[in-house]
């Protein structure tokens, strides 16, 4: 088959037998893809800002963890203050004790959650001292009479499992917006977009897959569209691979036609697409 430029186009794959839409018997389409097809400028300020966060996330952790490991091997430091009521905590149905502290010369008013037994020896205008972590600053325990109570849920060494979790969370959130911010400075900083010439093999839209919802969910959920092409000239890809693409492209296209792609070469945004016309010898 020869282009309308004359130039002569050649597949150097060998003969499959194809179905209706291109495809080889028995095959499925991934529509899955790494790379996004966002536009480069946007791909950068998404990546930067995601990727910030999930560094903050496992910083955050990292320094909690280090702290509540020091605060567990060292003394606390001990606040006076006074009993002055009791409350219930809504959510786990424990008593908390309204204490009000001195601290740094100034009075505030803390109210920790204790255990039943806690809520039952102490009593209203009792002194207690408040035990903080060195570092962490969050009360643990209370001491009054000689008697020391545990705070439920706290230890002199913070929340280790929180700030496993919270560097764990950073850790699954940081490399995807990574790449994206990379790939995006990349596009940018390109000379050009690479050009395939490849037929089409399917055409896909969200639409056909969701049914119509009434209400907001309908202006949340924008319909998508993609195309999964088969080069032709095998020099960035072998395979099939799938782009996202316009409305207007969507439209104008259809299965098993020759088409013209440019894209940019790490997040496949697609700059331009048109049909190539092909004519038998």
């Amino acid at each position: 088959m020869n282009l309308r430029t004359g130039h002569p186009v050649t597949n150097d794959k060998k003969a499959l037998l194809l179905g209706g839409n291109g495809q080889k018997p028995g095959s499925t389409i991934s529509r899955w893809r790494w790379r996004p097809g966002m536009k480069p400028r946007f791909a950068l300020t998404i990546g930067v800002l995601f990727s910030v966060v999930g560094l903050l996330f496992v910083v955050i952790g990292l320094i909690s963890l280090i702290a509540g490991i020091q605060d567990s091997n060292s003394a606390p430091i001990q606040v006076p203050g006074i009993v002055t009521g009791y409350t219930t905590n809504y959510l786990d149905s424990l008593p908390q004790v309204i204490i009000r502290v001195e601290k740094a010369n100034s009075t505030t008013t803390i109210s920790p959650a204790v255990t039943q037994v806690t809520a039952r020896s102490l009593h209203i205008g009792d002194h207690v001292i408040v035990d903080y972590s060195q570092r962490l600053h969050f009360p643990y325990a209370l001491e009054s009479g000689g008697q020391r109570y545990l705070l439920p849920g706290t230890s002199s060494s913070g929340n280790p499992f929180g700030s496993v979790a919270l560097v764990l969370l950073g850790l699954v959130i940081f490399p995807y917006p990574a790449f994206l911010a990379f790939w995006g400075w990349r596009d940018l900083h390109a000379q050009s977009g690479n050009t395939m010439t490849a037929r089409i093999v399917d055409l896909h839209s969200s639409k056909q897959a969701r049914t119509p919802q009434p209400g907001i969910t309908s202006r949340v959920f924008r319909t998508s569209y993609s195309v999964t092409l088969e080069p032709i000239d095998a020099s960035f890809f072998r395979d099939i691979v799938t782009f996202s693409i316009k409305e207007d492209m969507y439209l104008s296209l259809r299965e098993r036609a020759v088409v013209q792609i440019t894209y940019s070469p790490n997040l496949h945004y697609v700059y331009a697409l048109k049909l190539v016309d092909v004519g038998s010898k």
